[in-house]
């Protein structure tokens, strides 16, 4: 039988690895995007960009769900950032 391959989207990915990150973090202290990236075979950058959604998804969840992309995602999120730097001032 052949088997269809699931398409796992962009958010799935980032609350994935969030919760591999946060998972190793718990069992040490220690434990860094890096080692992340290494164990996931991933870039830095990449680790690092997932995390940044999946910690704001948190909080604007139904935001980020509208957005068709992670570059989409990535944008909305540098632009609230933006936002609450401006306000600050």
């Amino acid at each position: 039988m052949r088997q269809i391959p699931v398409k796992i989207d962009w958010m799935q990915i980032a609350v994935e690895i969030y919760n591999f990150h946060s998972s190793q973090l718990r069992d040490d202290p220690k434990w860094t995007v890096a080692k992340t990236a290494d164990a996931l075979n991933r870039s830095f950058g990449s680790v690092s960009q997932y995390l940044l959604i999946a910690s704001w998804s948190r909080s604007h969840e139904k935001q980020l769900k509208r957005c068709n992309s992670m570059k989409d995602a990535l944008a909305f999120v540098r632009e609230r950032e933006r936002e609450m730097r401006t306000r600050e001032l």
